[in-house]
């Protein structure tokens, strides 16, 4: 009788392990590295395959469990062990995304993962170790799912799973832009847009993509700046170094804006070049516009601002242009014909006293990111 009861003990441990392995792989290789796995892919075969997201993560989360199905039949771990067995399948998960972050134009492994010769020693050991002393555990009580054999195992897996959440890659801005380059290849720009919306954290990459996503959507003039922002104007469109696609084809980038440069060029040299060929598309305007605000050039943007919008009703003006207007006549004391928004206005003397009583340049930045940090007058003064 006692024997039985080790027995089902003993598989109620290993339905618990195999569950929280397969749920958390799946989930892992689904929600959270899909992208990273299928621009690695993507990389190494040069641009040849595609990765499918479903098919792709139960293709692994098998094989890897597989593989942990092939160290138990060797091993024959269980009761206090039994989570051990699982180790080799997480370290191999682990592997599979700790890519540096320019995977795409050097590929290469985290430090981290030359030293995975040592960890699987290391694991063959304790491996030893735990079948030498199996038969003494095998003399303990065991009750159930609530037994200590099964908390003991619950946390080996529960350290496991940390392991692989440290070890793979988890930059966040890189997982924003292929998550943004995915969606802007299935065209869901709606989608691309809140990705990473609230974090602060950016890249000339990122910003590039939202850029795309914005303008597809006939936001840009509207929307920019309430996203963190780098790099001025250069970050707009591909530049194939600092600025560039892994998935997305970056060709689809330019033709938003006019024709695809034949020379790697500037964006301000690539702008005037579209605009003297008359290649321009419907979104050139708010580019060009948007490329003078990213530079801080009022001038250049209160001059040009009528070949594409009528003035007269600033209700069909974007957001930031109108920001761009107010800041144009403080800034210069001339008052921009055929402009008024008293809301516009009000705003920006609210946010002027709020220069004028924090005098503490950290405690200002942080003021001004609460209350208009979704405004291009925040870009403006935050340097």
């Amino acid at each position: 009788m006692t024997v039985n009861n080790k027995n089902g003990d003993t598989v109620v441990i290993r339905v618990v392990c195999a569950v929280a392995f397969l749920v958390f792989t799946f989930g892992y290789l689904y929600f959270y590295q899909c992208d990273l796995i299928g621009a690695v892919q993507h990389v190494l075969s040069g641009g040849q395959t595609s990765y499918s997201r479903l098919v792709g993560t139960i293709i692994i989360t098998v094989v890897l469990y597989l593989l942990q199905i092939g160290i138990y039949a060797l091993t024959k771990l269980n009761r206090h062990a039994h989570a051990l067995t699982y180790f080799p399948s997480l370290l191999l998960l682990s592997l599979l995304t700790a890519v540096e972050d320019s995977f795409d134009r050097s590929f290469s492994l985290s430090t981290w993962a030359w030293f995975s010769p040592v960890l699987l020693i290391l694991f063959v050991f304790i491996v030893y170790l735990s079948m030498k002393y199996h038969p003494y555990m095998q003399k303990k009580s065991y009750v159930g799912i609530f037994s200590e054999a099964s908390w003991t195992n619950m946390l080996t897996m529960a350290l496991m799973f940390v392991f692989v959440g440290v070890f793979g890659n988890g930059n966040d801005v890189l997982h924003y832009r292929l998550r943004i380059e995915r969606c802007l290849s299935e065209k869901d720009y709606a989608t691309a847009l809140t990705i990473g919306k609230s974090s602060l954290e950016t890249d000339s990459s990122l910003f590039m993509l939202r850029a795309s996503a914005l303008a597809r959507s006939k936001q840009l003039g509207e929307r920019l700046f309430e996203y963190p922002t780098i790099g001025g104007s250069a970050s707009l469109l591909p530049n194939h170094g600092s600025v560039r696609c892994v998935l997305y084809d970056a060709g689809d980038v330019y033709r938003v804006v006019g024709a695809i440069p034949k020379s790697k060029m500037t964006v301000s040299d690539y702008l005037k070049t579209i605009k003297q060929t008359g290649q321009t598309r419907a979104a050139y305007g708010d580019y060009l516009l948007c490329s003078y605000l990213l530079d801080r050039n009022l001038d250049k943007f209160a001059s040009e601002l009528g070949e594409y919008y009528v003035i007269d009703s600033v209700s069909v003006l974007p957001k930031h242009y109108r920001e761009a207007l107010v800041l144009y006549e403080r800034q210069r004391s001339v008052e921009y014909e055929g402009f008024h928004d008293e809301v516009a206005e009000a705003d920006y003397e609210d946010m002027m006293e709020i220069r004028r009583k924090y005098r503490n340049m950290p405690e200002y930045l942080t003021k001004l990111r609460d209350s208009y940090g979704k405004t291009y007058w925040y870009y403006f003064f935050k340097e």
